[in-house]
């Protein structure tokens, strides 16, 4: 229950916790960055769905030679690429 609890409350039961509210507060650069990287994922997946139906063929098939498809699939790769470079780098900084 309290997993679900804290899967469902997202950050405001993270802000709960003494330990992980204290890290947050010395240290909410790292937290700010995956924030604003999670919000600009959404938004270019909700780009992509909405340009994605307009470039639709009659088969329903999405024509991803469309350059805004293009570059919309190409800077979710870049995020997609940069998360996990940042939390190796985090990872490794903190270990030394």
């Amino acid at each position: 229950m309290v997993k679900r609890d804290m899967i469902n409350g997202g950050q405001r039961i993270l802000r709960r916790l003494p330990m992980i509210r204290k890290a947050i507060i010395s240290h909410p650069e790292p937290l700010m960055w995956y924030d604003k990287k999670r919000i600009k994922l959404k938004l270019l997946t909700l780009k992509y769905v909405n340009r994605s139906a307009q470039c639709r063929d009659e088969n329903g098939v999405v024509n991803e030679s469309d350059p805004f498809v293009q570059r919309i699939l190409s800077s979710i790769d870049e995020i997609e690429g940069d998360v996990p470079q940042r939390k190796n780098w985090e990872e490794s900084n903190f270990m030394f």
